[in-house]
C-alpha cells in the first residue's frame, strides 16, 4: 500500500512540472511610417486579445520599444491589472533580444504564464529560445495569430476581427 501511495505522489509531482504556456503574438495592425500607432483595426485586434490572455492567466504583457508593441499590450495589462515590462530590441540584434527577454521572464515571472508582443521578424527567435526546434517565419502582412509555446511545442491560435 505504501508503495502503491508512494508512486501516486511521484506521478502527481510531475504532472506538476508542467510549465505555464506562454503567449507569443505580433503587435496588431498599424498604421504606416517608422514608429506608427495602431489603427482602428489594430486597436480592435488589441481588444480582442484581453480574453485569450484571461483564460491562459497572463500574470505579466512584456513588449519592445515601440508604440505598437506597447500600444497592443496596454488593453490586456489594464484588463487584467497586470505589470507590463519592456525589454527593446535593436535592429539584426533578435537573438540578443529573445536571450534578453527570457532572462527578464525568468527573474521576474518564473514558471508563470506570460504574454509577449513583439515583431514579424522577433517572433521566430523568442519561439525558438523557449524550446520551438523549427519556428515558421511570419509574414509581414500577418496579424492575429497567438502561437501558444508550452514545453517547447507550440499551437496556433487566432484573434481579433
Amino acid at each position: 500500500m505504501r508503495a502503491l501511495l508512494a508512486a501516486a505522489l511521484l506521478l502527481g509531482a510531475g504532472c506538476a512540472a508542467v510549465s505555464p504556456s506562454i503567449l507569443v503574438v505580433r503587435h496588431a495592425d498599424r498604421e504606416p511610417g517608422k514608429d506608427p500607432d495602431l489603427n482602428a483595426a489594430g486597436r480592435a485586434r488589441a481588444e480582442a486579445l484581453i480574453e485569450p490572455a484571461r483564460r491562459a492567466g497572463v500574470v505579466a504583457v512584456y513588449h519592445t520599444q515601440y508604440k505598437r508593441t506597447k500600444q497592443t499590450a496596454e488593453p490586456v495589462a489594464l484588463a487584467l491589472r497586470i505589470p507590463m515590462f519592456q525589454i527593446d530590441v535593436a535592429s539584426n540584434q533578435e537573438a540578443a533580444y529573445a536571450d534578453a527577454l527570457y532572462r527578464s521572464i525568468e527573474a521576474s515571472c518564473p514558471g508563470k504564464p506570460v504574454l509577449i508582443v513583439s515583431h514579424s521578424n522577433t517572433i521566430p527567435f523568442v519561439l525558438k529560445k523557449f524550446g520551438v526546434a523549427s519556428p515558421r517565419e511570419i509574414p509581414d502582412a500577418e496579424y492575429g495569430t497567438i502561437f501558444v509555446v508550452t514545453n517547447g511545442k507550440v499551437t496556433e491560435e487566432k484573434f481579433g476581427p
